[in-house]
Protein backbone atom coordinates (compact mmCIF):
# COMPACT_ATOMS: atom_id res chain seq x y z
CA UNK A 1 0.00 0.00 0.00
CA UNK A 2 1.46 2.80 -1.32
CA UNK A 3 0.20 5.33 1.89
CA UNK A 4 1.35 3.51 5.03
CA UNK A 5 1.62 3.93 8.79
CA UNK A 6 -1.09 5.59 9.23
CA UNK A 7 -1.58 6.30 12.81
CA UNK A 8 -3.35 9.15 15.34
CA UNK A 9 -1.63 9.84 18.14
CA UNK A 10 -1.01 13.05 20.44
CA UNK A 11 -3.49 15.01 17.66
CA UNK A 12 -1.14 14.24 14.96
CA UNK A 13 -2.57 12.33 12.00
CA UNK A 14 0.38 10.86 10.53
CA UNK A 15 0.80 8.51 7.52
CA UNK A 16 3.89 7.53 5.54
CA UNK A 17 3.89 7.91 1.34
CA UNK A 18 5.52 5.55 -0.48
CA UNK A 19 5.86 5.04 -4.68
CA UNK A 20 2.72 6.45 -6.88
CA UNK A 21 -0.45 7.43 -4.83
CA UNK A 22 -3.78 6.67 -6.57
CA UNK A 23 -7.17 7.44 -5.90
CA UNK A 24 -7.94 4.49 -3.50
CA UNK A 25 -5.19 5.34 -1.94
CA UNK A 26 -5.86 8.97 -1.15
CA UNK A 27 -9.60 7.63 -0.40
CA UNK A 28 -8.83 5.36 1.82
CA UNK A 29 -6.20 8.16 4.10
CA UNK A 30 -9.28 10.57 3.27
CA UNK A 31 -11.51 8.35 5.08
CA UNK A 32 -8.84 7.68 7.97
CA UNK A 33 -8.73 11.38 8.86
CA UNK A 34 -12.09 11.83 8.51
CA UNK A 35 -12.87 9.83 11.21
CA UNK A 36 -10.16 10.91 13.97
CA UNK A 37 -10.96 14.42 13.14
CA UNK A 38 -14.33 13.63 14.13
CA UNK A 39 -13.42 11.74 17.65
CA UNK A 40 -10.91 14.13 18.38
CA UNK A 41 -11.89 16.58 21.27
CA UNK A 42 -9.07 18.84 19.94
CA UNK A 43 -8.30 20.19 16.24
CA UNK A 44 -6.17 17.86 14.24
CA UNK A 45 -2.52 18.12 12.70
CA UNK A 46 -1.74 16.46 10.15
CA UNK A 47 1.71 15.33 9.42
CA UNK A 48 2.94 13.55 6.31
CA UNK A 49 5.96 11.73 5.10
CA UNK A 50 6.37 12.05 1.60
CA UNK A 51 10.02 11.55 1.10
CA UNK A 52 9.42 8.44 -0.76
CA UNK A 53 6.74 9.39 -2.83
CA UNK A 54 7.63 9.31 -6.28
CA UNK A 55 4.06 10.53 -8.01
CA UNK A 56 0.49 11.73 -6.97
CA UNK A 57 -2.06 10.45 -9.94
CA UNK A 58 -4.43 13.32 -10.93
CA UNK A 59 -7.51 11.65 -9.46
CA UNK A 60 -5.82 11.43 -5.96
CA UNK A 61 -4.91 14.65 -6.30
CA UNK A 62 -8.52 15.64 -6.63
CA UNK A 63 -9.57 13.42 -3.22
CA UNK A 64 -6.69 15.24 -1.71
CA UNK A 65 -8.06 18.15 -2.36
CA UNK A 66 -11.71 17.77 -0.99
CA UNK A 67 -9.44 16.35 1.93
CA UNK A 68 -8.72 19.88 3.02
CA UNK A 69 -12.04 20.47 3.66
CA UNK A 70 -12.39 18.29 6.71
CA UNK A 71 -13.34 19.84 10.14
CA UNK A 72 -11.37 20.24 12.68
CA UNK A 73 -7.90 19.70 11.27
CA UNK A 74 -5.88 22.94 12.06
CA UNK A 75 -3.15 22.51 9.61
CA UNK A 76 -0.70 20.03 7.50
CA UNK A 77 2.88 19.68 7.45
CA UNK A 78 4.50 17.24 4.56
CA UNK A 79 7.93 16.58 4.72
CA UNK A 80 9.05 16.10 0.79
CA UNK A 81 12.94 15.67 -0.70
CA UNK A 82 12.20 15.56 -4.36
CA UNK A 83 11.89 18.96 -6.45
CA UNK A 84 8.75 16.77 -8.26
CA UNK A 85 7.16 15.60 -4.31
CA UNK A 86 7.37 19.24 -3.72
CA UNK A 87 5.73 20.60 -6.19
CA UNK A 88 2.95 18.07 -6.33
CA UNK A 89 2.46 18.56 -2.88
CA UNK A 90 2.29 22.10 -3.11
CA UNK A 91 -0.32 21.84 -6.15
CA UNK A 92 -2.44 19.76 -3.93
CA UNK A 93 -2.35 22.57 -2.05
CA UNK A 94 -3.01 25.36 -3.81
CA UNK A 95 -6.35 23.20 -5.72
CA UNK A 96 -7.68 23.05 -1.50
CA UNK A 97 -7.97 26.95 -1.29
CA UNK A 98 -11.48 26.50 -1.87
CA UNK A 99 -13.60 25.08 1.26
CA UNK A 100 -10.34 24.10 3.22
CA UNK A 101 -10.58 24.09 6.92
CA UNK A 102 -6.53 24.40 7.38
CA UNK A 103 -3.39 25.51 5.29
CA UNK A 104 -0.53 22.79 3.74
CA UNK A 105 2.88 23.61 4.79
CA UNK A 106 6.03 21.82 2.52
CA UNK A 107 9.09 21.15 4.23
CA UNK A 108 12.22 20.21 2.54
CA UNK A 109 12.99 17.99 5.55
CA UNK A 110 10.50 15.37 7.96
CA UNK A 111 12.27 17.29 10.93
CA UNK A 112 11.18 20.20 10.00
CA UNK A 113 7.57 18.97 8.86
CA UNK A 114 7.64 17.02 12.46
CA UNK A 115 8.87 20.32 14.12
CA UNK A 116 6.17 21.99 12.94
CA UNK A 117 3.78 19.78 13.60
CA UNK A 118 4.54 19.00 17.11
CA UNK A 119 4.23 22.91 17.75
CA UNK A 120 0.62 23.33 16.39
CA UNK A 121 -0.44 19.75 18.14
CA UNK A 122 1.10 21.09 21.27
CA UNK A 123 -1.32 24.83 21.13
CA UNK A 124 -3.92 23.01 19.79
CA UNK A 125 -3.67 21.16 23.55
CA UNK A 126 -4.07 24.04 24.86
Amino acid sequence: MPIQDIRFENGIFFAREIGKIERADAEAWTEALRRCAQASPTPVVILIDAREMTLISPDASKVFSKAAEVPNVRVAAVATTTPLATVMSRTVAMMSRVGQTHDTHVFNSFEEAERFALSHAAAAQT
